[in-house]
């Protein structure tokens, strides 16, 4: 992931990210940093969120068939 994340709380928007998946694709984000040289940054912050504090609290979506 290249850079040290520091991460302390779950934010929303790193919730949404988190319930997306981490999935780019129609996220605002993806749309911000599109005519940037600089990346998203949130994925790795999730998933230092995710190793440091663990989960947040919050229903995801099922995929139907499971």
């Amino acid at each position: 992931m290249g850079r040290a994340v520091a991460v302390r709380r779950w934010t929303t928007t790193a919730i949404e990210c988190y319930k997306r998946g981490c999935n780019c694709e129609g996220c605002f984000y993806s749309d911000f940093f599109s005519g940037s040289s600089q990346k998203c940054q949130m994925k790795a912050s999730v998933l230092e969120l995710v190793r440091v504090i663990g989960t947040p609290d919050v229903d995801l979506p099922q995929v139907i068939g499971e």
